[in-house]
């Protein structure tokens, strides 16, 4: 029984750890009574029991969505920002295509476009309000992060005023 786990233990000890910044949640703008999803983020990284997506060395963000894989790679956007401090990304590939744009200096994200799912094409068409501190801000640096996980929440459309507050202080 020893000799079985020592190859577990092995690949255990290769994972390198990501650097923590905390939990957020979500829950979609429609139904305020859901129970909140709940994603840790880490460094280039975000999951939950449903959604495991990281950033890899090539700027792809690589995972998996219930036991849906994800593949989207970052592609040239034509154009940049429409407003000083926003950024605009547009990301393809096996997982789904979508465009991501930080607004209002980072305070919000758009995201537009569609994820590919063992269950067929699952639309993201969202603006969620980005709240402060560290797991937001590294949301900030890979915003497509934050996209699947409001598509995996069911978040989608404008957010109303509850919601808005409501990020700051996740």
């Amino acid at each position: 029984m020893r000799f079985a786990l020592f190859p577990l233990l092995a690949l255990a000890a290769c994972v390198t750890a990501r650097p923590g910044f905390g939990d957020i949640s979500m829950r979609p703008y429609a139904n305020v009574q859901a129970l909140p999803h709940v994603f840790s983020v880490q460094e280039g990284r975000i999951l939950s029991p449903e959604l495991d997506l990281s950033i890899d060395e090539k700027n792809c963000a690589l995972g998996t969505f219930n036991r849906s894989h994800l593949q989207l790679c970052s592609k040239e956007q034509k154009g940049g920002p429409t407003e000083p401090g926003g950024k605009v990304e547009h990301w393809a590939g096996s997982g789904g295509d979508l465009t991501t744009e930080l607004l209002d200096q980072g305070k919000s994200l758009r995201a537009d476009g569609f994820l590919n799912t063992n269950n067929g094409a699952l639309q993201v068409q969202v603006t969620l309000p980005l709240g402060t501190g560290p797991k937001w801000d590294e949301l900030r640096k890979h915003p497509i992060l934050a996209a699947v996980a409001a598509a995996v929440s069911g978040v989608s459309g404008e957010p109303d005023q509850f919601s808005r507050s409501n990020a700051s202080q996740n």
